[in-house]
């Protein structure tokens, strides 16, 4: 089912003008995919995708040196188990 997402989001960044798209395993266990643009519009075009896939959390920073915008959708691996 994450791995769903991960696709979804990166098949409809695809269609955007994005300068590049990366996935990493986060240290907790989530997996992220950044997605670099730097056209504003598909920023907030990613974004509203994404919260409709109900990704874990969407974040967005605006790197001013490169004028580029970073996205990031953290999603949850559910094969991690978490130790409490």
């Amino acid at each position: 089912m994450v791995q769903e997402i991960q696709k979804q989001i990166i098949r409809f960044a695809l269609d955007c003008q994005i300068d590049s798209i990366n996935t990493y395993s986060g240290y907790k266990g989530d997996l992220i995919v950044k997605i670099l643009t730097r056209n504003k519009n598909d920023v907030l075009e990613i974004r509203k995708h994404a919260l409709f896939l109900e990704i874990k959390e969407v974040v967005i920073k605006e790197k001013l040196d490169t004028a580029q915008y970073e996205i990031y959708c953290v999603t949850e691996d559910d094969g991690v188990y978490h130790l409490r």
